[in-house]
């Protein structure tokens, strides 16, 4: 990048119990890159039910919230899987840990990294740092909330059983930048998560999005019960993605899944080669890419992003519209990533034929 990385930790938190709570401030000396919450703890007792999102459901919701004088809003607001699963579609892999835990339910002990990226991993410099978090520019400490499940949300199970030894230990690696140019400009930018329940089956079923901004990617993640991901269409079902009547994307879920295969490193396993069991997606986990869908690949510049902010003028909203084998416990949340203000410089004009 641009700028020379400056690297650092905050204190850890301990002993923090399943349903319980805890802030960290993030101090304003440098622009904030990224942050990478690091949890570990013991499981004294596995989950007789588990639920969907498995263990790493433990970091129930994650939010950040800034305040610049007119007003405070949040910049991240999401579950821990979805920020974990979002990551993992944006920089092609995650630590090593990640494939080994996601199905993890035992009593040993456990390490869970959650990435939050604000300078875009798939958008190169100088365009890339224009996305960090301006942290000195701010009135006050950005605040990090980190809510931890209880046992309900980890075991669904009617008599759950999941226990924790000695609490949860919660520490935030923080990645910076020193911009040392005081009018370099940055825009902002939102990454959130939003669940959609579905009780009963039906097509056309209608999904409004946010509005304003201009979308980078969209992360679906079907939920078919409480403790399992997967494809909630019905048989044969499509979705559209659309705006003021005209269809933007129209796919079925096994498509984005297909394609999203093609994004992911995964370790060559002989054995599972042999089996036929080589798995690149998760099952339920699907991502609309506005930008690339390549694995190493950075853009220069913005013109494919999905841009909504002239919707804003009309009251309409993005739709999402799709044919839903709905029930009890079917949902699909919506992970989306934002940029907000005007992004034209941002964008590779076409010369006009001659």
């Amino acid at each position: 990048m641009i700028f020379q990385k400056r690297q650092d930790f905050l204190p850890s938190s301990s002993g923090n119990a399943l349903g319980s709570s805890v802030r960290f401030e993030l101090t304003r000396e440098f622009h904030i890159e990224a942050l990478y919450i690091r949890l570990t703890f013991t499981p004294t007792a596995v989950m007789a039910t588990d639920n969907a999102d498995g263990i790493y459901n433990i970091l129930k919701r994650v939010t950040l919230k800034v305040s610049d004088g007119a007003r405070t809003r949040s910049v991240v607001d999401a579950t821990g899987r979805g920020l974990v699963e979002y990551a993992r579609q944006i920089v092609g892999g995650l630590n090593g840990g990640y494939d080994y835990n996601v199905g993890a339910d035992g009593t040993s002990a456990q390490t869970l990294i959650y990435p939050i990226f604000f300078a875009h991993p798939q958008i190169a410099d100088p365009i890339g740092s224009a996305f960090l978090l301006p942290a000195p520019r701010y009135n006050n400490n950005p605040e990090l909330l980190l809510q931890f499940s209880n046992q309900a949300d980890m075991d669904t199970n009617g008599t759950p059983t999941f226990a924790v030894a000695a609490g949860i230990t919660a520490q935030v690696i923080v990645v910076r930048r020193e911009v040392n140019d005081p009018s370099f400009m940055t825009y902002d930018t939102e990454l959130s998560e939003i669940s959609y329940t579905f009780s009963a089956s039906g097509t056309n079923q209608l999904t409004e999005l946010q509005v304003p901004g201009s979308y980078t990617g969209m992360l679906l993640r079907g939920f078919t019960s409480t403790s399992a991901l997967g494809d909630v269409s019905t048989s044969g079902g499509e979705f559209k993605l659309q705006a003021l009547g005209n269809v933007l994307r129209r796919f079925q879920l096994a498509h984005i899944a297909e394609e999203n295969d093609m994004s992911k490193f995964r370790p060559f396993s002989a054995s599972a080669a042999s089996a036929g069991s080589i798995t690149y997606q998760t099952a339920g986990i699907y991502f609309l890419d506005f930008l690339t869908d390549r694995v190493g690949e950075s853009v220069s510049e913005l013109g494919s992003v999905l841009d909504t902010n002239y919707l804003m003028a009309t009251g309409a909203r993005l739709q999402l519209i799709g044919d839903i084998a709905g029930g009890t416990g079917v949902k699909i949340n919506i992970l989306s990533h934002r940029i907000f203000g005007v992004l034209d410089r941002l964008k590779m004009r076409p010369r006009a034929a001659a």
